[in-house]
């Protein structure tokens, strides 16, 4: 036995590491028991590991991985690799390798492979891992809803950008926010994302006593289920929504119920606990933003009539005034042209025609702070007019207007297609660069057609995610709860047309008149 031989036999066996030496033609020469236990569980098809078998033999799905390593160092180098990731019938180890050359009087005549699994210590370290990441995702985004609930923005844009984040968090694919109404009776839709279209339509509107929702409003403990479509509580819409994993609570607001909070897996992958403790924080926190947004509007009430009792007073003590001090000139310039003072005539005439120009500009001021929006005056098409001509114009941007001089659309379809088209005209202004946009608006009897077209970059819209702000899924989401469709043409640097159609026989009236703010 040479010294090799001997050098494995009296240690390897002590070893709590697999050692195995190879010639250079990779066949098998020793190897303790160690070595032949991570053989077995790696190739437990071989009935017998012995001297003579080749690396092919051994190994057959991982000899690829190895031979690199086994050539370094029958060229007379150690190599080492941690965690190296083996792969036999599905199952997967991790050695940690040294490959070291057998040098003899001859030279090289093999190497030495020497590994110690490490799978056990691998996976937990990459279970924690992938624990601290979900836990880091999740701290990240309560912290994201704990900022947006603090800014005073319009509560609809906090409740959309909170539930993303939500979404995003607990690995969702859906979700909603219902609110309840100040008598308690209803929950509204307030917003929700990737809902099914005919979801979305049944839940706008729902009694806050029935279905998993008014559940929910009754009770303030979590609602889990694995399938919601199969839940005989849920409404019945979910049968056919393709939703599934479902995780509901209820919202508070200074001890009483505002809303539920809903979201939605496709699969039915069941929230876990930590997901639940996500949405509970939460939720408090979408909670204490409608408290803040109902704070925020008692406040602008207060400072509306703050701005009345402003109005008034200028209004009786500038113009009020000046109407007094005008049927004093003209009682004065009476009295004047009766004792035929003709040059005090002449003076209070000017001072006349001065105070009634200042009381006619106060008039004007007034009327302009009191004039309603635009869109509410005037319609659709001035709306839009206006925004060409104090925008698009003012930035350089070639815009032109075609539509009908009449057209018959309710307030609330107006409303919608003014909202599409702003979001269309800020893409071409922000991110379209366009030179040219054109707006156009028909009607034919119930047809209402809407187009935006620029000659902006275009983008590619199969690959497009709309993570770049552009408005693609809220104009999708306006046009189908309206029942209308949706075509966007456009290519990278072949410009953008936007189409919109509506069937306004199938439009109906607005869902309900509900305000976020109505939370009293």
């Amino acid at each position: 036995m040479d010294m090799m031989g001997n050098l494995v036999d009296v240690f390897s066996h002590r070893m709590p590491m697999g050692i195995a030496i190879f010639d250079n033609q990779l066949v098998l020469q020793r190897f303790n028991p160690t070595w032949a236990d991570y053989i077995e569980a790696l190739t437990p098809s071989l009935e017998e590991i012995t001297p003579g078998l080749s690396l092919t033999n051994l190994l057959p799905d991982a000899v690829d991985l190895i031979i690199p390593y086994a050539q370094q160092a029958l060229a007379g180098k150690t190599m080492a690799q941690d965690a190296l990731r083996l792969v036999s019938q599905d199952t997967i180890y991790y050695w940690n390798t040294t490959f070291t050359p057998v040098i003899t009087e001859v030279g090289i005549t093999g190497f030495s492979l020497i590994a110690t699994d490490v799978t056990d210590r691998v996976l937990t370290q990459q279970l924690l891992e992938r624990h601290v990441a979900d836990r880091t995702r999740k701290l990240s985004a309560l912290y994201d809803v704990m900022t947006l609930a603090a800014e005073p923005a319009e509560l609809r844009e906090i409740l959309d950008k909170s539930l993303a984040r939500v979404l995003t968090a607990v690995q969702s694919q859906a979700g909603m926010i219902q609110l309840l109404d100040s008598s308690s009776e209803f929950l509204h839709l307030a917003v929700h994302q990737n809902l099914p279209v005919a979801v979305a339509r049944a839940l706008q509107i729902t009694a806050a006593q029935s279905y998993l929702s008014g559940k929910l409003v009754r009770d303030w403990t979590p609602l889990v289920l694995k399938d919601v479509a199969n839940n005989p509580e849920a409404h019945p819409v979910m049968a056919q929504s393709g939703l599934h994993a479902y995780a509901g609570l209820q919202m508070n607001a200074k001890g009483r119920v505002v809303g539920v909070l809903s979201v939605f897996r496709t699969r039915k992958r069941p929230f876990v606990h930590e997901d639940i403790a996500l949405l509970d924080s939460v939720a408090d926190q979408i909670g204490t933003a409608i408290e803040n947004a109902r704070l925020r509007k008692e406040n602008e009430q207060l400072l509306v009539l703050e701005e009345r009792n402003r109005l008034a007073r200028e209004l009786h003590d500038a113009v009020t005034q000046s109407l007094y001090s005008i049927t004093l000139f003209a009682e004065a310039n009476r009295r004047f042209a009766a004792d035929e003072n003709f040059a005090m005539c002449a003076e209070y005439a000017t001072r006349l025609g001065d105070t009634a120009q200042q009381a006619l500009r106060e008039m004007r001021l007034l009327v302009h702070n009191l004039r309603p929006s635009i869109l509410e005056q005037a319609g659709l098409i001035r709306a839009i007019q206006q925004r060409l001509d104090g925008v698009e114009r003012r930035t350089g941007i070639q815009a032109s207007l075609q539509a009908h001089d009449h057209l018959n659309i309710p307030a609330h379809v107006e409303e919608a297609l003014y909202h599409i088209t702003q979001e269309a005209l800020n893409n071409a202004l922000k991110h379209a660069v366009a030179g040219e946009v054109t707006v156009s608006i028909a009607q034919n009897e119930n047809w209402v057609q809407l187009c935006i077209a620029d000659n902006g970059r275009g983008f590619d819209i199969v690959h497009s995610d709309d993570s770049g702000g552009l408005g693609l899924i809220s104009m999708r989401e306006r046009v189908e709860l309206l029942g209308g469709s949706l075509k966007i043409k456009t290519a990278v640097n072949q410009g953008t047309v936007i189409t919109v159609n509506l069937n306004l026989k199938k439009v109906g009236e607005p869902a309900h008149n509900f305000n976020t703010f109505d939370l009293v």
